[in-house]
């Protein structure tokens, strides 16, 4: 059974997917101004998330507020540079391989590009930062 905040989450997340859904197919002409729209609304949902589950972590004292503060940055760190590769990649092989294949194949770049940064701050991060007991 869910939790009360995932399930939150859960109805918040495809609550947004169906609305940009939607709109993105019956408003062709605001289609690119909807997808501005739904990154930077997901983008913002993602680091209240992630600022949610830190706060919440120090609340409960399971860290204290300078470890809370130094992971934090290290997940946003991580989270816009795995953004970033996403965006890059997806761009690159968009342009390409033109309009219809690159669309399905920039979204494949992206997401490895996404993953394989992400993959690459979690082991610099863990060889970098030594954890106290």
């Amino acid at each position: 059974m869910l939790k009360t905040v995932d399930a939150q989450r859960f109805i918040v997340i495809i609550a947004l997917l169906s609305i940009t859904l939607v709109s993105l197919l019956f408003s062709k002409p605001f289609s690119h101004y909807i997808s501005i729209v739904s990154i930077i609304v997901t983008i913002i949902i993602i680091i209240a998330f992630t600022i949610q589950k830190h706060s919440k972590s120090y609340q409960q004292s399971e860290f204290t507020r300078e470890k809370m503060m130094r992971n934090l940055a290290f997940d946003l760190l991580g989270l816009f540079l795995a953004l970033s590769v996403a965006i890059f990649a997806g761009r690159v092989a968009g342009e390409y391989f033109g309009n219809i294949a690159g669309l399905w194949i920039g979204l494949l770049a992206g997401f490895a590009g996404g993953f394989l940064a992400a993959w690459a701050v979690r082991s610099v991060w863990g060889r970098l930062v030594m954890t106290r007991i």
